[in-house]
């Protein structure tokens, strides 16, 4: 790991504290000038109360948030700052759990895209080959091929996280070596 190059680190909130957390990241990042960005999916959600309805902004995985940092800001940010981030370990190395630049954007990608068509899994589906979406919204993304129920998906895979999948027609990819 080189010490001057930012990562993208998964790390785990207290409950219900992703939105106060990534508040606080805001504040040392204009603050105390620090180089991070973070990145907490979300999505809308709709409560119907006794007479009206209610929208609200809602974590998509509860208590998770990913910060992009070098690894030894994301150390001092809970370490020095006292922010209560758990980051996660990666179980062969037992250091930070570094998530690669492009599984990241292409999460976000998708979750911005339309987070209501992702499906999360802990468990993975049939996994095949590894695919491209080269039509459609998707375009670019890069997973392994699944299916279930005849039904065609792109498997998106943080490892050591979580798998997300989206249903994507068989003729918008194309297998990569």
């Amino acid at each position: 790991m080189v010490e001057t190059q930012k990562y993208w680190f998964a790390a785990r909130t207290r409950d219900k504290q992703e939105f106060a957390i990534g508040k606080f990241l805001e504040k040392l990042k204009s603050n105390e000038n620090l180089d991070i960005d973070y990145y907490l999916p979300t999505k809308i959600v709709i409560s119907q109360l006794k007479h009206r309805r209610k929208r609200s902004v809602v974590p998509v995985i509860r208590n998770l948030i990913f910060v992009c940092a070098t690894k030894q800001t994301a150390c001092d940010i809970s370490n020095v700052y006292g922010v209560q981030l758990f980051y996660m370990k990666d179980l062969f190395t037992h250091s930070m759990l570094v998530v690669p630049d492009k599984q990241m954007k292409d999460f976000m990608f998708v979750m911005d895209l339309n987070p209501d068509g992702v499906s999360f899994d802990n468990e993975p589906l049939t996994i095949g080959n590894k695919v491209r979406v080269v039509k459609g919204d998707f375009r670019g993304i890069e997973g392994e091929i699944a299916t279930e129920a005849n039904k065609t998906y792109v498997v998106i895979r943080i490892n050591g996280i979580l798998t997300a999948s989206v249903k994507v027609p068989k003729s918008y990819l194309k297998i990569i070596k």
